[in-house]
């Protein structure tokens, strides 16, 4: 996929491993011994990226929770989205 829509599913790769803690998400990727830390938002996508929901979906979650319009939200959710994308950790 050569770039993010608002209608892609994103879902975590097969290798990659998170876990919930507190309002952050670490996330492992054992094979290439690295790990990732989300901030409270980042960790919000993260969990609601699970192969069941779209970008749009996504996106008006994050403009409902924090303090960001819908347009606002949906840009950078995806710009994010593409971000966790070239580290590897989720697939569309």
């Amino acid at each position: 996929m050569s770039d993010v829509s608002l209608e892609s599913y994103p879902h975590p790769t097969a290798h990659a491993r998170g876990r919930l803690l507190d309002r952050e998400a670490v996330i492992v990727l054992p094979d290439k011994g690295e790990v990732k830390v989300l901030n409270e938002v980042g960790a919000r996508i993260w969990a609601l990226a699970d192969g069941s929901r779209s970008v749009r979906d996504i996106a008006a979650a994050v403009a409902g929770s924090y303090d960001v319009s819908p347009a606002e939200a949906e840009a950078d959710t995806v710009v994010f989205l593409r971000e966790l994308r070239e580290k590897a950790l989720i697939e569309f």
